[in-house]
């Protein structure tokens, strides 16, 4: 074994032992981190009901990143749902872009520069924190990181139809998993075919003959665009119908785009404003030298591989921000934000660390610039590293130990047989997650609450909504440090003991002593009552549903429970529970506990309705369904 060969093994080993560290350290946060509000969403809607692409695009179906859904469908039919499960192709996802951020820089000048330059691409702590989450952000980055691997393999071994075939598979898939790196895609594939086209016209073959190999060597490449272009593009297109793609910005690229991804980079660890100014202004600096450097070696015919590669990723990341800028021009699209914005970063890092090293075949000296960023970034890991929250998401860090807390310390009212958590949108989706996953069936589903509700059991809220309000009529369960969120219950809760109306049916005489609800059967048999001043005087009360009930499949009952309020003028209150959500095993009977308050402006004649509703024609079998009207004493 030569010199080269030892130096070789021993670089791969200091960055097997720097990526095992950082892929352990997303893999245990992985494990931790309480779920957040689209990774709950994500899951509530899709991933359990097995929907890859919806029927009807709604306004939040931009939610649903594709190929993380089908893939969390798949991981959780073989182990189950947790944290750690959904989170799983993500972590596959950080894994690709250790690997092929790797392989990109392996053969810079130096030992230190290679692993400097590999620390500066995986140490940005906001990055980091997508690969510990079930979104498709990370999976997108992962799959991007290995299509550049590809294009750079293109560009260095000859322009080989192989690797330009191979970098569009991983760009195609890469969009698949999230729609903003849609851009990244087309401009990568029209880089491949200009520089195909280049050197095709270097050679000293006819015009025939140049365009039959042209044809011949982007005919894979340009398939997989087309297709890819031909099932994705009309997503994006109903997405933008339905208002679904809202998260963005309108105030203009820098503002929106640059300053809010730099922003989110710094982590919130509060460095001062000129120190800030100065790393937007370093970002730039490199963005131009770079160009002048890939300019001037055009200019001075000394170009090779790998300054022709600097110079693609060069227009990468200017083409793709140009490309977002003409969009909001063209068709009104808002300008991306925060973690939309992610894959420039990564682009960044790269024309960083491959300018740097360029710079080092002529003055090795170019090193430091790398070794002082590297330097930074460690130090700014360090101080952003945690178990606790993700930046994006940091308010719901503390669902999952409220819900511990509350387990232990709930009382349930005897005649409701399950609980109401009051709590803002913000909440919402990742505690009615743990409900789901962790089978909480006596918490009654959570719905957004705007404003505190003393008629709730429990208060799960946020310290704006606590500030500035008397809260002498609410007792403290905790305060959470880390968010400041408050669990909370009233002094002086509710007294819905009585039981001023209530109707059962039952299925005994019926075939099988059960009522079924199949394929034919969209809206059940269920109670109709009419608000009645003699019998309910008082409408301060709460309604409870319960049914014993039974699933042939786990991944075939998605049905409702609907309990409904209208008057003369149409349907004023609905809510729903998740059948789903009671269903542990097939074929097994189930208890539904399900109670939602009456609402403040019932009347008398409105109408009561309560029935099971089976949108999605599964199969459910009843032995009995029960309603009640509880109110004071």
């Amino acid at each position: 074994m030569n010199e080269a060969q030892i130096n070789s093994k021993k670089n791969a080993g200091i960055i097997f032992f720097l990526g095992g560290l950082l892929f352990a350290y997303t893999a245990y946060r992985a494990i931790v981190l309480s779920i957040t509000w689209d990774e709950a969403y994500s899951y509530l809607q899709y991933v359990r009901n097995e929907i890859i692409i919806p029927d009807k695009y709604e306004q939040m179906d931009a939610n649903n990143h594709i190929l993380n859904t089908w893939l969390n469908i798949q991981f959780t039919r073989f182990f189950g749902v947790s944290e750690f499960v959904l989170r799983t192709p993500s972590l596959f996802a950080h894994l690709f872009f250790l690997f092929f951020s790797y392989k990109l820089v392996r053969d810079f000048q130096t030992r230190w520069l290679i692993v400097a330059s590999f620390l500066i691409l995986n140490l940005n702590p906001y990055v980091l924190d997508f690969f510990s989450l079930s979104r498709g952000y990370a999976m997108s980055l992962g799959l991007m990181m290995g299509s550049i691997y590809f294009l750079y393999a293109f560009i260095k071994e000859g322009f080989k139809a192989k690797h330009a075939f191979v970098s569009c598979i991983f760009a195609a898939l890469a969009t698949t998993a999230n729609f903003v790196v849609l851009n990244y895609f087309i401009v990568s594939y029209g880089l491949i075919f200009l520089m195909t086209g280049y050197q095709l016209l270097k050679g000293d073959k006819t015009v025939i003959q140049k365009t039959v190999q042209l044809f011949a060597q982007m005919i894979l490449p340009t398939v997989v665009v087309f297709i890819s272009l031909f099932l994705l593009l009309p997503i994006a297109l109903k997405l933008k119908e339905a208002g679904a793609l809202f998260y963005g910005g309108n105030k203009g690229f820098w503002t929106d785009t640059f300053s809010s991804i730099t922003d989110r980079s710094f982590y919130e660890l509060g460095y001062n404003y000129w120190f800030q100014r100065f790393a937007k202004g370093f970002v730039i600096l490199i963005a131009l030298a770079g160009s002048v450097f890939v300019g001037w070696k055009q200019v001075t015919k000394k170009t090779n591989e790998h300054n022709l590669f600097l110079g693609a990723l060069l227009l990468l990341l200017g083409l793709c921000s140009l490309s977002t800028i003409v969009q909001h021009y063209l068709f009104e699209t808002l300008y991306m934000l925060d973690r939309t914005a992610m894959f420039l970063v990564v682009l960044f890092n790269l024309t960083l660390v491959f300018f740097i090293n360029e710079l080092c075949k002529e003055n090795r000296k170019s090193a430091i610039v790398s070794y002082v960023s590297c330097l930074f970034l460690v130090y700014h890991f360090v101080m952003s590293f945690n178990f606790n929250y993700v930046l994006e998401w940091k308010s719901n860090a503390d669902v999952k130990e409220m819900l511990s807390d509350l387990e232990k310390i709930k009382s349930i009212p005897k005649q409701k047989k399950s609980i109401n958590i009051c709590a803002p949108l913000s909440f919402v989706q990742s505690i009615n997650y743990y409900r789901a996953a962790n089978n909480l069936t006596w918490i009654n589903t959570v719905e957004r609450s705007a404003e505190i509700n003393l008629l709730s059991d429990y208060l799960y809220i946020e310290p704006k909504q606590y500030a500035g309000k008397n809260m002498d009529s609410l007792e403290i369960m905790n305060v959470y440090p880390l968010t400041n969120n408050i669990l909370a219950k009233p002094k002086s809760p509710p007294d819905y003991s009585r039981i001023r109306f209530s109707e059962k049916l039952n299925f005994e005489n019926t075939e099988g002593e059960k009522y079924v609800i199949d394929e034919k059967v969209e809206y059940s048999q269920g109670f109709n009552y009419t608000v009645n001043d003699s019998i309910t005087p008082d409408r301060n009360g709460e309604v409870v549903f319960s049914a014993e009930i039974m699933a042939e499949s786990i991944f075939k009952s998605n049905l409702y429970v609907i309990i409904s309020f209208d008057n003369a003028n149409g349907l004023y209150e609905w809510k729903r529970a998740f059948i789903k959500d009671y269903i542990v095993r097939n074929n097994e009977w189930m208890d539904v506990r399900f109670s939602v308050p009456v609402p403040k402006n019932c009347l008398v004649g409105d109408q009561l309705k309560c029935y099971i509703w089976n949108p999605n024609k599964h199969k459910l079998f009843v032995k009995e369904m029960e309603i009640k009207w509880l109110s004071k004493p």
